[in-house]
């Protein structure tokens, strides 16, 4: 039977809807999964410089996934979206520095985010062993 346990806030989501920036599942090890997350300070604001931005958005992810109990290492599935080409090698970089392991994922470049300021957006789902 799967038990979903209560939502995981950090704050990052609330500037943006009434949505949770991660949820736990248990049965069979704990499936967390971690809402697309901008890269939002917390005062709401999103960094001027890109780089800056892609390392927020990371962070902001891990604050989400230690608020489970969870690593960036616990990560097992990165879905990610920019919203320009021109960012792409700068947010491999930054992705590089704080992902060491290979969990399957996608990058999606699109059109633009829910608000047209953010330029990058990762979701992940992560597995603690049961």
């Amino acid at each position: 039977m799967t038990t979903i346990t209560t939502p995981i806030f950090t704050g990052v989501a609330a500037h943006i809807a009434k949505y949770a920036d991660a949820v736990a599942v248990s049965g069979g090890g704990t499936q967390i999964f971690v809402s697309g997350t901008p890269g939002l300070r917390e005062d709401g604001t999103p960094p001027e410089d890109f780089t800056d931005e892609a390392r927020q958005c990371w962070a902001n992810v891990e604050d989400a996934l230690g608020k489970a109990g969870a690593k960036l290492t616990d990560i097992v599935y990165m879905r990610q979206w920019l919203t320009s080409r021109d960012n792409v090698s700068t947010y491999l970089a930054v992705s590089k520095e704080m992902i060491h392991h290979q969990p399957a994922g996608m990058l999606s470049i699109i059109d633009g985010l829910v608000w047209p300021n953010l330029r990058v957006e990762v979701e992940v789902t992560a597995i603690l062993p049961g």
